[in-house]
């Protein structure tokens, strides 16, 4: 079962550690000790997301690990050297917040890329915050260009159409969405707010998870000259 979990925001980065979407994640590996990897390339493996990751899934009995490709190795790495059969037999793949583009250009130079659509064909359960959940789509909306609009980012296409989070902290998010789909720069897409998260499997979604009142995800599209928005339901995940 081909599985991928996108968060808008939220998690164990933001949140009291671990927060109700962690605890969901841990829950969906099935397994009573999940073997879960953490991919912090968006923020150029900031320790300080390291720390949380292991902390936040360590506390619930997880069997953690991270692949860092800025830092040097510790007891807790997967080795960039071998990363590929190590990943492969993860249960979940977890990937951080950050810039989109220039872990995009990281992974595709170690061949990364490659290694995480073998993973997901395998079954391995994929996960990401932010960044880490526009990466599996055909395009993310990012600031990843350090410039002051955001634009569409190509990425790595596991999932069809785009993808924008954060979606209704910041109004500026939907205007810029909206923006680029009259324009025909970005595909219909999915919109994901902070404490919510879209769940697919195979290529189709099939759930949305919410876990703070009023958090949701949003299917929009172009439609002749008009963009259409439509909220989707959320299932509640407990606190």
């Amino acid at each position: 079962m081909q599985r991928i979990l996108a968060i808008g925001g939220g998690g164990f980065i933001t949140e009291d550690s671990p927060s109700p979407i962690d605890r969901h994640i841990a829950n969906l590996t099935g397994k009573a000790r999940p073997r879960i990897c953490y991919l912090a390339t968006p923020s150029g493996d900031l320790p300080a997301h390291l720390d949380k990751f292991h902390a936040a899934y360590g506390s619930m009995g997880c069997e953690t690990s991270h692949l860092a490709f800025f830092r040097q190795p510790d007891s807790r790495s997967i080795l960039a050297s071998d990363f590929r059969p190590r990943l492969l037999e993860q249960d979940a793949i977890y990937v951080g917040c950050g810039n989109t583009r220039s872990a995009l250009a990281v992974w595709r130079e170690w061949g990364l890329d490659t290694a995480l659509r073998e993973a997901w064909e395998g079954g391995v359960l994929l996960v990401g915050m932010s960044a880490g959940a526009m990466c599996w789509f055909e395009a993310g909306l990012t600031d990843s260009f350090w410039g002051s609009a955001r634009r569409p980012l190509a990425c790595l296409g596991l999932l069809p159409g785009g993808c924008a989070v954060h979606y209704s902290s910041d109004p500026k998010r939907r205007e810029t969405l909206h923006a680029a789909q009259q324009a025909g720069t970005i595909q219909p897409s999915i919109a994901i707010d902070d404490f919510a998260a879209a769940m697919y499997l195979g290529t189709s979604l099939d759930r949305v998870l919410s876990w703070r009142t009023g958090s949701t995800a949003y299917q929009t599209y172009r439609e002749g000259d008009v963009v259409i928005e439509t909220a989707l339901p959320a299932e509640q995940i407990s606190q």
